[in-house]
């Protein structure tokens, strides 16, 4: 982890810590902010795979009783930022979704409209993650192509 670190780090960290410090009644929106900083830099010269086990130590240094800053949660915030490109996403009613139900709306959901439309329908009905997940199950025609087996479900 003491590898090179590059120039534009230090304030890439310093973002995403002031988001976590902030961090108010919307997690959700949170987490979306912070994929956001990370879609954003993972272009930047010097962006590598370690980037993000970097940030997960540096932000666990920072912040050592916070949870959900394991390398594979920033790789589901950064998901989740993919999947919900507008911040309006974030906020408003789709910010009353649990964490679990957005993460498998993205995973299994490639249609930006489909996933409106059951994360709407999962709030209306109240629905809760098993229900959500067999209401997307009962349609396999709307779900991502499948992936072979080993292969990252992530983007």
């Amino acid at each position: 982890m003491n590898a090179h670190r590059p120039a534009w780090y230090p304030e890439f960290l310093d973002a995403v810590s002031a988001h976590l410090a902030a961090e108010e009644d919307n997690p959700i929106l949170t987490a979306w902010t912070i994929g956001h900083e990370i879609l954003r830099c993972q272009t930047s010269p010097g962006w590598s795979s370690r980037t993000i086990l970097r940030l997960s130590a540096d932000l666990k240094a920072r912040f050592p009783t916070r949870k959900g800053l394991s390398p594979r949660n920033l790789r589901y915030m950064r998901a989740f930022a993919q999947a919900w490109p507008h911040k309006a996403f974030a906020q408003g009613p789709l910010a009353q979704l649990p964490w679990h139900h957005h993460l498998l709306l993205i995973q299994k959901l490639d249609d930006l409209n489909l996933r409106l439309r059951y994360a709407r329908l999962s709030l209306e009905n109240n629905w809760t993650h098993t229900t959500l997940k067999s209401q997307i199950n009962a349609h396999p025609h709307h779900h991502k192509p499948t992936r072979r087996p080993g292969a990252t479900r992530l983007p």
